[in-house]
């Protein structure tokens, strides 16, 4: 469907075009005021460019045994394998849009609920300030974590590889554009994951913690109870003042915190979520 050509013209669109078209929309039309030049943006940038990319050679292992098994065994095997190797493209590209809004809401819901998984996330939370160049934030087994069940459901299915290359292309676009300080139409936020409704994910106002999960499309939040999306008020609060941007303690910190907390708690303390402490008012209640 892609020719090799148009493929990697995605790629560097996707590697060094929206990057930087983003930010300059953001300087156009911003959604809060804030520096261009901030804390941390050198750290965001090495996050984007850096080779050293293990949840990309995880992903790439798993195309690769996509291509591999439907080059053999197209449209054969368990039930519903392989459905999707010999129809319409439109069908397979919807397919795969609606495969990954359930798996990323999913996996970044738990990624929320679930101390272990937690701590490697919020690497991608500690961000003070939000902008298109802290998309690429992400702990690589945070990042692993969140492509693999999707992976693993188009290697099922067997779509065509073009077809996955090309939603990989929207998906990150998608995310910098909803990372990005942009002010578009609220009405957007009732359909998809636009700007401010995804700040309101990032920020530390508490009547938004937990709330909007949804990657592209959020109709998951609406229908799970997960939206928060108020239509007067701006989120202006984010991240971890503690937290530091250099991305190798960002990569070692996880480990270190997991390990305390089993120290302090045990080890079950790792995969649930403590209660809120309640308040001399809330007990009296």
């Amino acid at each position: 469907m892609l020719t090799p050509v148009t493929q990697e013209w995605l790629q560097m669109l996707s590697l060094y075009g929206w990057i930087w078209i983003i930010p300059i929309v953001e300087r156009l039309f911003p959604l809060n005021k804030q520096p261009f030049v901030r804390s941390g943006m050198i750290n965001d940038l090495i996050h984007t460019y850096h080779r050293l990319h293990l949840h990309s050679m995880l992903n790439a292992a798993f195309v690769a045994w996509l291509v591999t098994y439907a080059q053999r065994h197209a449209g054969q095997g368990a039930y519903l394998q392989g459905s999707l190797a010999n129809v319409h493209w439109t069908w397979s590209f919807f397919a795969l849009l609606l495969m990954g809004h359930i798996t990323f809401y999913v996996a970044h819901y738990y990624s929320h609920k679930i101390p272990l998984l937690w701590e490697f996330h919020r690497v991608h939370h500690s961000s003070v300030t939000l902008d298109s160049f802290s998309t690429s934030r992400f702990h690589v087994i945070d990042k692993a974590l969140f492509a693999a069940p999707y992976l693993m459901l188009v290697t099922y299915f067997q779509p065509d590889p073009a077809l996955i290359f090309l939603y990989i292309s929207f998906r990150d676009f998608w995310g910098r554009y909803g990372h990005g300080n942009i002010k578009d139409a609220h009405w957007l936020g009732y359909f998809v994951s636009n700007p401010k409704f995804h700040r309101w994910h990032h920020s530390n106002h508490p009547e938004a913690i937990d709330k909007n999960f949804s990657g592209e499309f959020n109709f998951m939040d609406y229908m799970f109870g997960t939206a928060y999306y108020p239509k007067e008020r701006i989120p202006d609060n984010f991240g971890e003042t503690g937290y530091s941007n250099n991305i190798i303690v960002q990569h070692y910190r996880p480990f270190v915190d997991i390990y305390n907390i089993a120290k302090k708690d045990g080890v079950m303390a790792l995969f649930r979520k403590p209660k809120p402490k309640q308040t001399s008012q809330t007990a009296q209640e």
